[in-house]
């Protein structure tokens, strides 16, 4: 791309070996600091390690089970929203549940109820997208990778603009926050009701490694925008393949017979791991469609690969699209089949080969979040609903993420 050159590579070993070895993201990560400071997606490796392990403590099972609540209170927001669809023939469900699915995130992330304001979460999702949309631009235009360029165009003078309004808006709920969680008496890591309680917790304590009021505003903006878009473009594209599937659909919908039997009630956490073909089902999409098609890493050494040597000073591409569809997947690895999840025999002899969350030590910290929330909301939504869709007829762009850009209408009907 102009004067810099990329490394792009699908193998799943020297993909191990890249993520491991060069945990430096590439420069093209730089353009989203305005927006996203030094949180976890962007940090330099120093701060990252040092932040990573101790907001791992955020993310453990316990503090994740107290989401459920969340999770099925939202679930059945998004139900009663999109039930004026009903019987309505094809509708696009994105806008649904993009907006839940930041609503989610706000709860979760910050404690913050924002279900009231439709016109703000509305304009949250309108001017994220733009953003995106922007950054890529940016990425895509070589002239404007030089700082004193990008900063005389227009595109850049509107995303100050947009990311002045988001930031407006996290920083007032980290400060209404802040203030409920002073003024409660000495919250524990176990009763948290939010991440950034431990955020807050981790502000100003002793050591080098402490967060700093500003860490804290950057984990909480990478937590909302790195949680509610990536999730929600998941649960758009899995209810378009469900949708066409009908075999697929009747199988999660006995699975959901035997755990729920005909009950319309909460997801509880014991349900979870009960859901097999669901989790199956959440996998094969993440593999033809992995929300993050592409990671980078900067290259700071000359790294000898099993068949050649990537030189220090470049940047790595690694395609995770390509390596989902990889010959080790076999025959049918361009086909939706859940079924090669449910057998060891079906998959590849090599793990690396699926890592729609990254892979290697500088994984995505919110994995086990990600399968608790799509498993919670799909369940309801099958035992409700009756999907159809066509996923043929589904464009994708590429905005940092693999985002559907037409054809993707479902249409549903209420369960006899």
């Amino acid at each position: 791309m102009g004067p810099i050159k990329f490394y792009v590579i699908t193998d799943p070993d020297d993909f191990m070996t890249v993520a491991n070895s060069c945990l430096e993201k590439g420069f093209l990560y730089n353009f989203a600091k305005p927006w996203l400071g030094n949180g976890l997606l962007t940090a330099p490796l120093t701060k990252w390690k040092a932040h990573r392990k101790l907001l791992n403590t955020a993310f453990n099972k316990q503090v994740l089970d107290g989401f459920l609540d969340v999770f099925n209170c939202q679930s059945r927001i998004l139900l009663k929203e999109i039930s004026v669809e009903e019987g309505k023939g094809l509708f696009d469900h994105e806008k649904y549940i993009m907006r839940n699915s930041l609503e989610t995130i706000f709860l979760t992330a910050t404690g913050v109820d924002l279900r009231a304001d439709k016109t703000l979460t509305a304009k949250y999702v309108t001017l994220t997208d733009r953003i995106i949309r922007s950054l890529v631009y940016r990425s895509q235009t070589i002239w404007y990778y030089k700082d004193f360029i990008w900063n005389m165009s227009s595109t850049k003078r509107q995303l100050d603009k947009d990311i002045e309004f988001l930031h407006g808006v996290s920083n007032m709920i980290v400060k209404q926050r802040r203030k409920c969680h002073s003024t409660a008496s000495n919250t524990s890591d176990k009763n948290l009701k939010s991440f950034s309680d431990l955020i807050f917790n981790l502000e100003g304590s002793d050591g080098e490694n402490a967060f700093s009021n500003q860490d804290g505003k950057d984990h909480v903006n990478n937590l909302i925008v790195a949680g509610y878009d990536t999730i929600a473009t998941n649960l758009v594209i899995t209810l378009i393949l469900i949708g066409s599937y009908k075999e697929v659909q009747d199988k999660i919908y006995n699975e959901l017979e035997e755990v729920f039997g005909q009950s319309d009630r909460d997801v509880e956490k014991q349900d979870l791991p009960r859901l097999t073909y669901l989790e199956a089902v959440i996998k094969e999409s993440l593999r033809l469609y992995p929300i993050s098609p592409v990671i980078t890493r900067l290259i700071d050494k000359d790294l000898k690969l099993k068949n050649y040597t990537l030189y220090s000073g470049k940047i790595c591409l690694l395609f995770i699209y390509g390596a989902h569809r990889h010959p080790a997947w076999g025959d049918d690895a361009n086909d939706f089949k859940p079924d090669r999840w449910l057998n060891p025999e079906t998959l590849p002899k090599n793990p690396n080969l699926f890592m729609p969350f990254s892979l290697g030590k500088r994984n995505c910290i919110g994995k086990a979040y990600a399968m608790m929330w799509l498993k919670t909301i799909i369940s309801h939504f099958l035992r409700k609903f009756q999907v159809t869709g066509d996923y043929k007829t589904m464009l994708l762009k590429f905005d940092f993420l693999l985002k559907p850009y037409s054809g993707i209408h479902i249409a549903i009907e209420r369960r006899k």
